[in-house]
């Protein structure tokens, strides 16, 4: 349990997409038959390394040089304007929700900075993709939050949606596909710092082009890691896209 819990703390299980209550009672089960054979030893082994990975990751800055290479913000500090890449729209990327299908987190961050960066460059057009979920008995929807938050925070912006997207490349394929409808050339993609890289590639590689832009981030930011908690908090990303990454590598996503 202690290597469960050690590796939960790192993101190593969100990573791999297991799901924590079977994974836990898996881990259970195993500790409990291993602990009395001679590969007992090997839980000692595994508790000894993780306590040593989570003490490095939350008492040195190891983080940051670790978080960078996934980072990728085409704009920067920079002030340019839509002409400057001829841009037709702002895209940002969905997130979590809660149970009552409110957006929160990364995706809230996301969508506030896609406001912030469509009227700094005189952007009409933001495209949001939505996030449904099964929540108990209930099937939930960010939609009508994203539809509430646009209306009193942007009233005057025309919002477009697309549906359906349940991972980065869903999200790609469909951004891409609203693009030729549309007639769009290039459009600013807003996401979380750390999911820029993959998830620009990965549109580029479905055929859109992309200004890619870093949201600020109001939970945790990369560029800011001063606590253990941060710093296991930016580990855990790293973990996350260094996996989603070699996947989408694999499949030819990105």
């Amino acid at each position: 349990m202690a290597s469960f819990e050690l590796a939960e703390s790192l993101g190593i299980w969100t990573a791999l997409g297991a799901p924590l209550w079977s994974t836990r009672l898996l881990a259970l089960l195993a500790g409990a038959l291993l602990a009395p054979t001679r590969a007992g030893s090997l839980l000692w082994l595994a508790v000894g390394s993780l306590t040593t990975l989570a003490t490095v990751v939350s008492y040195t800055p190891i983080v940051g040089p670790m978080i960078a290479p996934f980072v990728r913000d085409d704009v920067g500090s920079r002030t340019l304007s839509a002409a400057d890449y001829a841009l037709d729209a702002v895209v940002v990327l969905s997130g979590d929700l809660t149970d009552e299908g409110r957006i929160t987190g990364p995706a809230l961050d996301r969508l506030l900075s896609g406001i912030a960066e469509a009227r700094a460059r005189g952007l009409r057009t933001l495209a949001l993709s939505t996030i449904s979920d099964v929540r108990g008995a209930r099937n939930v929807n960010s939609e009508a939050d994203q539809r509430a938050l646009m209306s009193t925070l942007a009233s005057d912006m025309s919002v477009l949606f697309v549906h359906n997207a349940r991972s980065t490349r869903d999200e790609a394929m469909a951004f891409s596909a609203l693009a030729r409808t549309r007639r769009w050339s290039r459009v600013l993609l807003v996401t979380s710092p750390s999911h820029t890289r993959r998830a620009c590639r990965t549109f580029e590689r479905a055929g859109l082009r992309v200004v890619c832009r870093a949201a600020a981030a109001r939970s945790q930011s990369p560029n800011s890691v001063h606590s253990a908690d941060a710093r296991r908090a930016v580990f855990r990303d790293v973990v996350y896209e260094a996996t989603a990454t070699a996947l989408y590598r694999l499949r030819g996503w990105n």
